[in-house]
Formats: C-alpha cells, sequence, structure tokens
C-alpha cells in the first residue's frame, strides 16, 4: 500500500506550499531510472563494464582502478560544490576527459564519436521497460498529461531507449539534463517541464526514486512528491532534518491507482499537508 506522509504546517516553516485536492491533478510527471526502468547499481555495473571492455579492446590497456574512480566521480560530479550549481556534464568532455586520463592523449572526434555511440547503445541495450508499466502509462494517459524529466547526459540515450521500449509516444514532454545542462533538483528543470505540460505546479505530481534529485526537487518546485522506493539508486542522498517530506510513498506504479481519482471519481487519497 502507499505510505502517505501527513507534514505539518510548522514542521517547514520555510514553505507555504498547499497541495490541490487530487480532482485538480492535471499531469503526472515521473523519473525514467529506476522509477519506469530498473538502473540501479546491477545495471551500472553491466554499463561500465561493457564500457571499459569496448576501450580496452579498440585502444588498449588502462588502469581499470582508475576507470572505477572516474565513472564514480562522473556520476556525482553535477551534485558537488557547497552550495552545488546542479550543472550536468557536457557529454563530449566528459567522454573526452576518460579518454584523455586513461590514455595520456586527446581523443580524435572520430574516436570520441565512437565512444559516444556504443556507450549509448549500450545503455539502450540493459534498459527495459516493463509490459506492466507501458500498461499503467498507457492507462493514465487517457486522463492526464504525462511528462518523463530524466537526470542523463546523453538526451539522445533516453528517447532511443523510450522508443526501444516504445513509450516514446506516450509523454506529453521529455525533458532530459543533458539537453537542459543542468540536473535536478535544480528549480529550473521542474520550470521547464511545468512550462512544457502548461501547468501550475500544484497541478502536477512527481514520481521518482531519488531523495535528492526527485523528493526534494519538486516539493521546492511546488509539485506533489511521491517517492518510488521499489529501487535502490545507485546515487544515495540521505534525508536532512531541513528536508521536505514526500506526499506520498509508493513500492510499485500499480499503486498510483490508489492516489489519483478518476475523472468521474474525485475522491483521492493523497495526503495533504497542514
Amino acid at each position: 500500500m502507499p505510505s502517505l506522509n501527513r507534514m505539518p504546517d510548522q514542521a517547514h516553516p520555510d514553505t507555504a506550499l498547499r497541495p490541490p485536492v487530487p480532482h485538480t491533478v492535471q499531469a503526472i510527471v515521473f523519473d525514467y531510472g529506476n522509477t519506469l526502468i530498473p538502473f540501479g547499481l546491477a545495471e551500472v555495473d553491466r554499463f561500465d563494464i561493457r564500457l571499459k571492455t569496448f576501450l580496452q579492446q579498440q585502444f588498449g590497456p588502462f588502469d581499470e582502478l582508475q576507470y572505477y574512480r572516474i565513472r564514480e566521480h562522473d556520476r556525482l560530479a553535477p551534485y558537488q560544490g557547497n552550495p552545488p550549481a546542479y550543472r550536468e556534464s557536457d557529454l563530449n568532455q566528459m567522454v573526452g576527459d576518460l579518454f584523455a586520463a586513461l590514455y595520456r592523449r586527446a581523443s580524435t572526434q572520430a574516436e570520441l564519436q565512437d565512444i559516444i555511440r556504443f556507450r549509448r547503445a549500450v545503455f539502450v541495450e540493459i534498459t527495459d521497460m516493463a509490459g506492466e508499466t507501458r500498461d499503467i502509462l498507457k492507462e493514465l494517459r487517457t486522463e492526464y498529461r504525462l511528462g518523463l524529466l530524466s537526470n542523463y547526459p546523453d538526451g539522445e540515450a533516453i528517447r532511443h531507449s523510450l522508443r526501444k521500449n516504445k513509450a516514446d509516444l506516450l509523454f506529453d514532454a521529455v525533458l532530459v539534463s543533458g539537453d537542459i545542462g543542468l540536473v535536478k533538483p535544480h528549480p529550473e528543470v521542474f520550470r521547464q517541464m511545468l512550462q512544457s505540460l502548461d501547468v501550475h505546479p500544484s497541478q502536477c505530481l512527481f514520481v521518482g526514486d531519488n531523495w535528492l534529485a526527485d523528493v526534494q526537487g519538486a516539493r521546492r518546485a511546488g509539485m506533489i512528491a511521491c517517492h518510488f522506493t521499489k529501487w535502490v539508486p545507485p546515487e544515495r542522498f540521505d534525508p536532512t532534518p531541513e528536508d521536505l517530506l514526500p506526499h506520498a510513498t509508493i513500492r510499485d506504479l500499480s499503486e498510483l491507482r490508489l492516489l489519483l481519482p478518476t475523472r468521474t471519481n474525485c475522491q483521492g487519497n493523497i495526503a495533504p499537508h497542514g
């Protein structure tokens, strides 16, 4: 069952947000990895091993410990800084820097594009959406505008993955951090999604797995936040006392039916805070 979190106003004096009565929700925005598809540590490891093998076969051996250190650094780079700038890594720069660090020389443009094409193909190969998930999206699409908002440095990889999974036509808006130059929880990312869907923040439900990027980002943007906990995200951010709680927590997307009213039944049960 969904876990609903009531949040007294006095617990969070820095916000005056009020979620709408449920029947005013007009749009639902989803994260991609670890929300609509599994993309946790197992998938990250598969990706890293495939990329490592490709590089070694094409360009020769290198220090594997250095490779994994760089890959881990690249994943966390957008969240570094005090305060973090939440800037997405430039794909070409990131891949070029990896190559230069491993081989002590700059890649040619042809080599760089070969590596990017390979890593894009691997991402598409290992990202699989369950048929049940696709059916849920189809059902929701009959009543709500749907958006997808993903943190990933390669927007084309996300779009190719959606096409492979026959889900590309299910969304009214698809925004990827690699195209915007910023990652969730930066407010501009959410602003652009809301603008694309033409909805007020209070009319939008956001569903995602990452505590910082998804839950905090959506809450700070004024959206209704649903924390999805089926899979463990590869980048984990522990809650802090200042964090805002999600309005709901679910472990399976089918539980959204228990949170969202149909247009003919407005007795939903997303918990208000206050």
